[in-house]
């Protein structure tokens, strides 16, 4: 088959999406189909894909927006695709498998993030008449709405959910298909062969806990939640008990540290910046922390729990549906929940718990290898393909 992915800027380094897009177009590549990647700009090309650039044009962010998403849908035609998938707010997709969710799901999540009902009222008011958010919800609703209706794949059934609640998906086109993991590349074997120099890297004792978080957005993914979790537990925690928390991201830190900083506990933080590869954050960890205000299924979580790692996350994380609380970690109702979420990781302190749990994520991992995502998609594909030849 001819398959293409509307993507606006195809780069691994930046995020879930990117990375799954990157990943599926090699699988598919060495499944003998011909692959074809459209978007604004490439950060890494998969060897043998055919690439499509397209141009971002406009005066404003969102003018570019609107450009791009119809640029995007003319550029699919012109290769004559039998199946093309949007992950992107684009337009002309047979496909649509939105890795950010619904924009208005995600919207509804972000207003928690707003302490006070006052600020949270401004900043819905403000939202009401922010271009580039008006713009994104009436590219979202022209996809939902589009004729032909695209097949629509959730990622999780929080996903599904606000599919079916914002916009009437009917059940004939919606399908669930949580991610996928490479479960030999993360591995606990793979992660035991880099854990002594990857610990040495980070500046991590021999006998010193490590949390881990994996994150861009970090107010979004629950950094601000685990600063203040980090002073609590240093005040739980006597200094013989070492351990740290890594937070491996790109943006800025110095917020976050200033707050540490007052809350005299920043020499339990280590912002190392990002990482052009992750499992060496994943070998020199014990823990993995995401306590995430919205997921729609986070990629890094499957990652830690194939890794062999304990998770602790939250309920507005996709990924968490996989999971039962207190078995692979802990599953918080919410980020702010800020006592469970200490009290989540004292207990985690314990290294037969570690163990225990360690086990029983490998084994959450394993019913999903990157090999069932490619299958249950390309059924999917199969599907569109041929509602396509019978259309008119």
């Amino acid at each position: 088959m001819k398959i293409g992915f509307q993507i606006e800027n195809l780069d691994p380094a930046r995020g879930g999406a990117e990375t799954y897009v990157y990943r599926f177009a090699q699988e598919l590549l060495a499944a003998g189909h011909e692959v074809h990647l459209i978007a604004s700009a490439f950060g890494a090309t998969p060897a043998g894909a055919y690439t499509h650039r397209v141009m971002r044009q406009g005066l404003t962010r969102s003018s570019r927006d609107v450009h791009f998403a119809f640029a995007a849908g003319r550029a699919a035609r012109r290769a004559g695709l039998d199946v093309t998938v949007a992950v992107d707010r684009t337009l002309g997709a047979d496909v649509l498998q939105p890795h950010g969710g619904t924009l208005l799901g995600n919207r509804r999540q972000n207003l928690r993030l707003i302490r006070g009902p006052v600020l949270r009222e401004l900043k819905r008011a403000f939202d009401a008449f922010n271009p580039k958010i008006r713009t994104h919800l009436w590219l979202e609703y022209k996809q939902f709405s589009a004729s032909p209706p695209p097949q629509v794949v959730a990622i999780s059934r929080m996903v599904l959910s606000d599919m079916k609640e914002f916009y009437a998906v009917p059940d004939e086109r919606l399908h669930l298909i949580y991610n996928g993991v490479d479960l030999d590349r993360f591995s606990p074997g793979a992660c035991d062969t880099h854990r002594s120099d990857a610990r040495a890297a980070y500046g991590l004792a021999e006998d010193e806990t490590c949390f881990l978080i994996v994150a861009h957005n970090f107010r979004l993914k629950g950094v601000r939640e685990l600063v203040e979790v980090t002073a609590r537990l240093d005040l739980a925690s006597p200094r013989r008990d070492p351990w740290r928390i890594i937070v491996v991201g790109k943006e800025n830190p110095k917020p976050y540290l200033r707050r540490a900083d007052r809350l005299r506990c920043a020499d339990r933080l280590l912002f190392p910046g990002a990482a052009a590869d992750v499992l060496p954050a994943y070998a020199a960890a014990d823990v993995y922390v995401h306590p995430t205000w919205y997921d729609p299924c986070s990629l890094v979580v499957l990652e830690a729990l194939a890794c062999g790692r304990p998770v602790v996350t939250t309920r507005f994380n996709g990924a968490a549906e996989l999971m039962e609380d207190g078995r692979e970690g802990f599953i918080l109702d919410a980020p702010d929940q800020v006592d469970r979420l200490a009290e989540a990781m004292k207990r985690l302190l314990d290294p037969a718990l570690r163990a225990r749990m360690g086990a029983a994520a490998r084994s959450t991992a394993e019913p999903y290898p990157i090999q069932r995502n490619f299958r249950e998609m390309m059924a999917v594909f199969q599907r569109a393909a041929a509602l396509k030849e019978k259309s008119p």
